[in-house]
């Protein structure tokens, strides 16, 4: 049986404060700064899981009964065969000339619920990061302690909710969100819009915002967490 789904799962996903949680991991770029090693997920967290692997250990014990989907791209079979039976798979056979918004929408087009966390394939991170997201509405994580370059997407921050994405600011959005009902069906709606095919989650992100979307920011308590971009960065 092929590992590859384009259905939505109706029985089983994830559950958080009695409702359903779908989680969303893009892994389909190919890190053009570490294209020659392979899948940037595909690298060593430790001795013993990938950075993907580590990532899909840290959201089961999270949240333990979460349905995840995996976006595929490049070296696509490698990644498949890294991963436990149970996580569902879709590919983004464009990866080559999309971004991360396309996988989104694909990602998300899987989806069994209205409810999805989102975690890109390249962090590094301890439980404590993802801790409690689902409790007080659509929510980002942001690091507010330096752990991300200076050149990361930052996030305005206004009374504990994110009014605006860019670069430049201080505070650096940790490349975790999760959306919930009506901010996920104005996610999906966005990501599938074509004339915003070539825009980067952050910007959709702005969209919503600009629609009304109050979207909570959070730095977790205990939170450790890296993006790698370089062997030197593990």
């Amino acid at each position: 049986m092929s590992r590859f789904t384009s259905a939505i799962k109706k029985n089983g996903a994830g559950q958080y404060n009695g409702e359903k949680l779908s989680i969303v991991i893009p892994a389909a770029g190919m890190g053009h700064r570490m294209k020659s090693y392979g899948p940037k997920c595909l690298l060593a967290a430790n001795s013993r899981d990938t950075i993907l692997q580590k990532i899909i250990k840290n959201a089961k014990r999270e949240y333990p009964n979460s349905d995840i989907v995996v976006v595929t791209g490049f070296e696509s079979e490698k990644v498949i065969k890294s991963l436990p039976q149970e996580i569902r798979i879709v590919e983004n056979s464009n990866y080559e000339t999309t971004n991360t918004v396309e996988s989104l929408r694909i990602g998300i087009n899987a989806c069994a619920t209205r409810n999805v966390l989102i975690i890109y394939g390249d962090l590094i991170f301890n439980t404590y990061s993802i801790r409690d997201l689902t409790s007080d509405g659509s929510s980002i994580v942001y690091d507010k302690k330096q752990q991300f370059k200076s050149d990361e997407i930052g996030v305005t921050i206004v009374d504990s909710y994110a009014t605006r994405f860019a670069y430049g600011l201080e505070n650096k959005w940790s490349q975790i969100a999760f959306f919930e009902s009506e901010d996920f069906d104005l996610l999906k709606q966005f990501c599938s819009d074509k004339r915003k095919s070539k825009l980067y989650p952050f910007e959709i992100f702005n969209y919503m915002i600009n629609k009304g979307c109050n979207i909570k920011a959070i730095t977790p308590k205990g939170m450790i967490i890296r993006e790698v971009d370089s062997l030197k960065d593990l």
